[in-house]
């Protein structure tokens, strides 16, 4: 990222939950675990790439990850804490806890 170069950023929660959520990473692309080849075919091989969701411990955004990775996606990794530490990170310092 400090080179320029944006990873990827994909929100492995449920429609339902995206739904009931609004909140989400700008420029995020939704992907479903039910839905994988059509998320496969639309990541470029040379791209670094980030999933997220909202369970405890990454846990579909791990599944989804090591899915693609077998798949041939070698630069993927979910985000630690998903949505909510994302959140806390990029919240104006005087909403931060």
């Amino acid at each position: 990222m400090e080179r320029g170069d944006a990873p990827l950023i994909l929100d492995a929660r449920s429609a339902v939950l995206r739904k009931l959520d609004a909140r989400s990473i700008p420029g995020s692309i939704p992907v479903d675990l039910d839905d994988l080849d059509r998320a496969f075919e639309a990541i470029p091989r040379d791209r670094e790439v980030v999933v997220y969701c909202a369970c405890p411990n990454e846990a579909t955004a791990a599944r989804i990850a090591s899915q693609l990775q077998k798949r041939g996606i070698a630069r993927i990794r979910p985000l630690a804490g998903g949505i909510d530490e994302w959140e806390k990170a990029n919240a104006p310092p005087s909403d931060r806890p």
